[in-house]
């Protein structure tokens, strides 16, 4: 009965595949666009975007963008975030103005900024030099980037928790010129901010 119910499903997943292959571009963007958002329909929509993303060259540089977000979105909401990381990246690159993608890489990132802290005050704890040593230049390295992507959403949106964040991250790195110059970065990247994406 399983190998029975196995098949069947491998079955339903290569013509839905194959469907999706053949199925005019213009429509399989259409059925994406009506259940991207749909709580209940996340793997048909992670499906449909998947397909998209194989026939990108027939889609516009919008509706790329826009595919790539929301196929992130939807990895990290199925809590599936090691997959959505790529599909941000690319969506940044392809709308670079739209904040959103990189408040969520920010988040993403600064859960990793704590965990290293711990563990540099655990190497600091047990008096490992050498070990320290190297983590804070690994701890500088990931915290500029971090912070990178943050900056980019609070220029677009401020808010005073990702201000907090920001902040944080260049105390513990001891980055006192960032600090100094963060006014002057946020003018500068609120210039190209979008706060809808454009899906045509």
């Amino acid at each position: 009965m399983k190998k029975r119910s196995l098949t069947l499903f491998l079955i339903l997943s290569v013509c839905q595949f194959c469907f999706s292959q053949t199925q005019d571009i213009k429509d399989l963007y259409w059925d994406f666009l009506q259940i991207r958002l749909e709580a209940s329909e996340k793997s048909k929509a992670i499906n449909l975007a998947e397909a998209l993303i194989k026939r990108s060259s027939e889609l516009n540089q919008k509706q790329t963008g826009s595919v790539n977000y929301h196929l992130a979105r939807l990895y990290e909401e199925t809590d599936q975030m090691n997959l959505a990381i790529p599909y941000y990246e690319k969506s940044i690159k392809l709308t670079p103005g739209y904040y959103v993608p990189y408040l969520a890489l920010g988040n993403h990132y600064f859960k990793d900024c704590q965990a290293m802290i711990k563990k540099m005050n655990a190497a600091v704890d047990a008096k490992s030099v050498v070990i320290y040593g190297k983590m804070v230049e690994d701890y500088k390295k990931l915290s500029t980037k971090t912070a990178a992507y943050l900056e980019k959403s609070y220029a677009c949106d401020p808010d005073d928790s990702t201000k907090g964040i920001i902040t944080y991250l260049y105390q513990t790195s001891k980055n006192n010129e960032a600090l100094k110059t963060f006014d002057v970065r946020i003018k500068k990247l609120a210039g190209d901010c979008i706060t809808l994406l454009d899906d045509e």
